[in-house]
């Protein structure tokens, strides 16, 4: 039996959650490393997401109830933008869509619905990215992290490595070494 291609996900927030959830649907083995020490629960803290209609499928598709997501976002239907003139303190409408069709979710609802949705034992909280090597063949990746709650130094070895570690992503400093972020 071939074994299963095995993917390293930096990083629990949603991007990485969501990145775990579709790699999972293709079929590989998948290990999201996340240095905080545990998912959030009851706080209310981030930003609130407007999912459009695809965003909301694929969501719907990994939890395999869809009112799930139903119950836990507020519609969207209009997109107004407007441009404001502070000295004249006139402002313009400068587009409205009212067919907007997306729903509002909160970070946190959102974020735990996807984390629940996940096999117990793909995200390790409390693991801290500390480096990775590229096998010489290119066909392999070794990750370096630290238990938080140990200090322990481990390896985790891949075949693929995402990074879905934020705007300071080390990974992508490595790959992008000068592109600036505005």
């Amino acid at each position: 039996m071939k074994r299963k291609a095995r993917a390293i996900v930096v990083g629990g927030s949603i991007a990485g959650i969501c990145c775990a959830h579709s790699l999972i649907t293709a079929g590989w083995d998948v290990v999201v490393i996340e240095k905080s020490g545990s998912p959030q629960t009851g706080i209310s803290t981030g930003a609130g997401l407007g999912l459009d209609q695809q965003a909301r499928s694929f969501i719907e598709l990994w939890l395999n109830q869809s009112e799930l997501l139903h119950n836990a976002t507020l519609p969207l239907t209009i997109d107004l933008n407007q441009a404001t003139d502070s000295e004249k303190k006139i402002s313009k409408v400068s587009t409205r869509d009212d067919n907007f069709n997306f729903r509002a979710a909160h970070w946190a609802d959102l974020h735990g619905l996807l984390y629940k949705a996940l096999p117990s034992d793909v995200v390790l909280w409390g693991h801290h990215f500390l480096s990775f090597c590229i096998s010489d063949d290119k066909a392999s990746v070794r990750v370096k992290e630290k238990v938080l709650h140990t200090d322990e130094i481990t390896e985790i070895v891949g075949d693929l490595l995402v990074a879905a570690d934020g705007c300071l992503s080390t990974i992508r400093k490595y790959f992008l070494p000068d592109f600036k972020l505005r």
